[in-house]
This record gives structure tokens, sequence and C-alpha cells, in this order.
């Protein structure tokens, strides 16, 4: 009797699953995530946690990082290293941002972080760092397809990024970031209206030429990720308290954030801080993004914006999947 030769089974990466996690050292804010990753986009998460630091407090005048912003990133890492102890994580991926990859000292801060916590910190260029972000914001969307032009405003820099139907056609990383421009044009409390000139000059003369550097496709939605966006966003629904579920794939007109800034500039930064859906820590930041926002929908001409609550810190895991189970 003829036996027929079975072929062999072939290992197939997505059914394996894996608990990773990852650290985003941010300018603004430190994040941490431990997910259960099984495949590409598909994970659950575990654990989540940020805190604003501030790391590139005075980066802009001394050109290097204080010595009070990294005692205040160090003591949160080691505050994630502590609770990262409580689960079985596999692997672990930490990277740092704009602060870090501009400051004068950042290698230096980065063997700190080494000594003080044992944690082995990659600093990113902008590039990567969208392509990082892309992998995280694909994951938390409802609609990956089409074409997508993709903001992540931070607090060093801001990247921008045109995909479609799930693949990156094309990234942009930008010297806009909200403490920047924070510590660089807004001075009063509240903000003065020859302070808010300067600030949005700067912004329209970056964001102008954006558009042919880009080529994002004239029928591309417009999707934001990150702090202010997700602030904005809580603000609309005049959220209590932070709900992932109730921001990520949100969609906020242009309309509404018109009226956010309208309002945010003619307050004091204690004012701010009396709003429940405004993050503490944002306070001052706030204003600086918002005009970023509207910058990018005047010149691009998007009468909304996709809020995704996914980003760089998802990615960062999504990326340490592919990396581990990629053979």
């Amino acid at each position: 009797m003829l036996r027929l030769k079975k072929s062999p089974k072939k290992r197939i990466a997505p059914d394996i699953m894996s608990i990773l996690a990852g650290i985003d050292i941010g300018t603004n804010t430190l994040r941490l995530l431990i997910a259960d990753v099984k495949g590409k986009y598909s994970f659950k998460e575990i654990r989540s946690e940020r805190r604003i630091t501030r790391l590139g407090e005075g980066l802009i005048e001394n050109g290097r990082l204080m010595p009070s912003a990294e005692e205040r990133t160090i003591f949160v890492l080691k505050e994630f290293g502590e609770i990262l102890k409580g689960y079985p994580v596999e692997a672990l991926a930490a990277v740092a941002t704009s602060a870090v990859r501009e400051a004068e000292n950042g290698r230096e801060f980065v063997d700190k972080i080494k000594v003080e916590t044992d944690f082995d910190v990659e600093v990113i260029s902008g590039e990567e760092e969208a392509r990082r972000t892309f992998l995280g914001v694909v994951a938390g969307l409802n609609n990956k397809n089409g074409s997508l032009l993709i903001i992540d405003i931070g607090g060093g820099s801001t990247e921008f990024i045109v995909s479609r139907n799930a693949e990156v056609l094309n990234t942009i990383s930008t010297g806009m970031g909200v403490v920047k421009l924070t510590e660089e044009f807004i001075k009063s409390d509240p903000v003065s209206d020859r302070e808010l000139e300067g600030l949005r000059n700067a912004i329209e003369k970056e964001v102008k030429g954006l558009k042919d550097s880009l080529n994002s496709p004239a029928n591309a939605a417009f999707v934001g990720t990150a702090g202010t966006i997700t602030t904005l966003a809580a603000i609309d629904q005049n959220l209590t308290l932070y709900n992932p579920l109730r921001i990520n794939n949100y969609v906020i007109k242009k309309k509404s954030v018109d009226r956010i800034f309208d309002n945010l500039k003619s307050m004091t930064i204690e004012e701010r801080l009396n709003m429940p859906a405004l993050e503490k820590g944002r306070e001052d930041l706030i204003i600086a993004g918002t005009a970023i926002v509207l910058s990018v929908m005047e010149k691009f001409g998007f009468s909304e914006m996709t809020v995704c609550d996914y980003g760089l810190r998802e990615g960062i895991v999504i990326d340490l999947y592919n990396k581990k189970y990629s053979n």
C-alpha cells in the first residue's frame, strides 16, 4: 500500500504568545507597557504606566540635560523596574527619543541609566521613532486601510508619517516639540497675543513645506497620537477621568479644536490645572501642542482628526516581537 508523504509543518510566528515590555523615554513623558503579544498587531495590555518628568527641561537654553530632570527620570525608571519584577517578562526594549539624542550629555545619561537601573537604552533617530510609532498606531486603529497622514506630537520633536493600506510611504521628523516651543515662545501667564503670534509663525513656517515633501494623497485621513492629541479628545468629551476606550478612535472636528484653543489661550496655568480632562504636567504645553494640530489641519485642509491612544510605546513592543520571532 502506498503511503503519502506528509508535508512538514511550518512554524507560524503569530501562534507564539510572548509577554514583552517596552519603555519610551520621551522629552516630556516616560511610558511603560507590559503586554501579552501574539502577532504583529495583536496584543493584550497587561499593565501600562506613564509619568511626566520633563526630561527635556532647559535643553534649548543649555544644550544639556539638567541634573534635576535626570534625577526625576531615573527615579521613575527605578519605579518601572520594580513594577517589571512582578511580571514574567521575557524581553524588554527601552528607547530614548529627542531630548537624549540631541543633548550634549545624552550618552552620559544613557550610561547613568544603565548603572542605576540596569536598563539598556537605545537612542533612536527621528525616522526610527516614526517607524515604531506607526506600528503602534496601526495596531490601535479601527480602520488601517486607505491613505493616512499620521502626526505624533512629542516634547522635543514631531513626526509625520504617510501610509497606504498599513504600509509606510514616507516619514519626516521635525524639530517641533511642545517643550521646546513652550520654553522658546511662551513666557507670560496667560499667554500674550504677541507670544502666540511668534509661536504660530514658527510652527507655520515649519509646516508650510511639509505638504509637498510628504507627498500626502489628497484623500488621506488625518490621524493623531501622543499626549497633546489624546488630551484634546478628553477635553472635547469633558472626561473627568482618562478613559482609553473613549479616546482611541475618537474623531474630533477642527471646529472643536479651534474652540478648545480659544478657551485654553485665555486661561491662566492655574485655571488649566483645574480642568479635570487636562493631565497635570501638560497645563503649559497644551498651547503649543494645540497650535501644531491647528496649523497642520489648516495647511493640509483637514476638517477632522482620528485620535489614536496607541503610539511609540506600543510600537516598541510590537517591534520587539517582530525581531524576536522574525526567523
